[in-house]
């Protein structure tokens, strides 16, 4: 049974927290990205897993997470309905949310060899 909840203004703060909290981490990663020890440019930086997934994975996957909350906000707001804003931010947030935790360095993996702190 799907509840009739109407959309909210605290559902829509809720969005743009998520919304803003993402893009002010993009801010500081931008920052990092240039200045970690763990990202390098050249040709040997794609035959080291760690440097890569540092250089690479991590940082496309997490731009894609940020697009897709994006977009999901977006969408939210131009849908007509209230289950057709809540279906939109859930899915787009559900994706991301997915695409955030596959491109966390885990130390269990085993993919990249250093502590979290």
């Amino acid at each position: 049974m799907a509840l009739k909840k109407p959309f909210g203004k605290s559902d829509d703060k809720i969005s743009l927290f998520l919304f803003i909290a993402t893009h002010a981490q993009l801010l500081v990663a931008l920052i990092l990205y240039f200045v970690s020890p763990f990202v390098k440019f050249g040709g040997d930086a794609m035959k080291d897993t760690e440097i890569r997934f540092f250089t690479m994975e991590h940082s496309v996957m997490m731009l894609v997470a940020i697009v897709l909350i994006t977009m999901g906000r977006i969408t939210a707001k131009k849908a007509t309905t209230d289950a057709g804003k809540f279906k939109r931010l859930f899915w787009y947030n559900s994706a991301a949310f997915l695409i955030i935790l596959i491109s966390i360095p885990w130390p269990m993996v085993g993919m990249v060899h250093r502590p979290w702190f």
